[in-house]
């Protein structure tokens, strides 16, 4: 069975030995030189900042407006340079809806068919942007020029960006709870910014798509909990029970205290086709 892929990455809470950007604002992190994070607060989604001699390029575009101007001030406080390039890893409104604060001058880049995913599910919820401006006086002003912004250019399968001194590996994940879902791996700094295990790469840092950055460890307790996931799917799968009523009395109590526990539902179907053969 294909394992690896097969579930949203669920990220524990631990401490992680971060270099703190003071002044740069709570919620970034520096990862090494020139390569930061902005983690999303209540764990929402992470937005990765990374500075080249040519300018700066952008792993998402925060979780929401609020998000996408933060991480805008900081860029001015990190450098002059203009963000070249945004580089989306899901179409999902919490890692794109930012895009506008961005773009122009930014050139957005997806896996293919996310432009279509992003404009499907602006057809099928006309009233988001207005619903979401209602929440608060500062994601109204947040969303001042709104406008929805499609990716520039999609890629199968596999493409390499060369900005500055720096090389974007990015690939195009299968199976993972996202459509039109991808990593991007720099290799010469050894970061991964992906939502799935990639542990063959040996990165040094990993940034998931939402919870706190860390190291390959992320993977190793992934596994661990792929591994246990599809033992109990199994085993009420084999006593006969339908997805329905697996989704409904399986657990896993030792992971109470991960992030994302609203994927759960997610993870569960993809272990039932697993162990189904699907």
């Amino acid at each position: 069975m294909k394992l690896k892929n097969a579930f949203a990455v669920f990220i524990p809470f631990f401490a992680i030995g971060f270099a703190f950007a003071q002044d740069l604002g709570p919620q970034i992190r520096k990862l090494e030189d020139g390569i930061y994070v902005y983690v999303g607060k209540n764990l929402n989604s992470n937005c990765g900042i990374v500075l080249t001699r040519e300018g700066v390029v952008l792993v998402d575009s925060g979780h929401n407006p609020t998000d996408s101007r933060a991480i805008l001030a900081a860029v001015r406080k990190l450098t002059p340079l203009p963000v070249l390039f945004l580089i989306d890893t899901e179409p999902h409104p919490d890692h794109t809806t930012g895009h506008f604060v961005f773009s122009p001058p930014a050139t957005i880049i997806a896996a293919g068919g996310a432009g279509e995913s992003m404009r499907g599910r602006e057809r099928g919820e006309p009233e988001r942007i207005q619903k979401l401006a209602a929440t608060s006086p500062e994601m109204r002003a947040a969303l001042e020029g709104y406008r929805f912004v499609a990716p520039n250019i999609e890629y199968n399968q596999k493409m390499t960006l060369n900005v500055g001194e720096r090389t974007f590996e990015l690939m195009v994940l299968r199976g993972v709870h996202s459509e039109s879902a991808a990593a991007v791996w720099l290799p010469n700094e050894r970061v991964l910014f992906s939502a799935a295990t990639m542990k063959s790469l040996n990165p040094l840092h990993v940034v998931p798509g939402h919870g706190t950055p860390g190291t390959v460890k992320i993977f190793e307790d992934s596994e661990k909990y792929y591994a246990l996931l599809l033992e109990r799917v199994g085993r009420l799968a084999k006593e006969g029970k339908s997805l329905d009523q697996i989704k409904k009395e399986v657990r896993m109590p030792e992971y109470e205290s991960w992030a994302t526990q609203e994927r759960f539902p997610t993870n569960v179907e993809a272990a039932y086709r697993a162990v189904k053969g699907g």
